[in-house]
């Protein structure tokens, strides 16, 4: 471990992004695991913070998350196929 300087404000932000990803998760969450989570979607090109952290955790990184991804998408499909039909008839 290393320890870093950042301005009040910019630890302030930080807790409040680690605040985010806690609630999120509905465990407790280290400023370690926020940074890391911040640079994984820097990197990823996902800059918009607010929109990311209200996605975060909702389905999980597991791959059982992606089967549950995949359904809703199958479904919203279904449903959208239906209401398509319905009005054009």
């Amino acid at each position: 471990m290393s320890t870093i300087q950042v301005e009040n404000r910019v630890k302030k932000e930080l807790f409040s992004v680690a605040a985010e990803i806690q609630k999120t998760l509905g465990r407790k969450v280290s400023l370690n695991e926020a940074i890391e989570h911040l640079i994984k979607y820097y990197r990823a090109g996902n800059r918009d913070i607010a929109s990311m952290l209200s996605l975060f955790g909702s389905l999980g990184p597991r791959s059982e998350a992606r089967l549950v991804l995949r359904e809703l998408r199958r479904a919203e499909g279904k449903y959208l196929e239906r209401t398509v039909r319905k009005h054009r008839a």
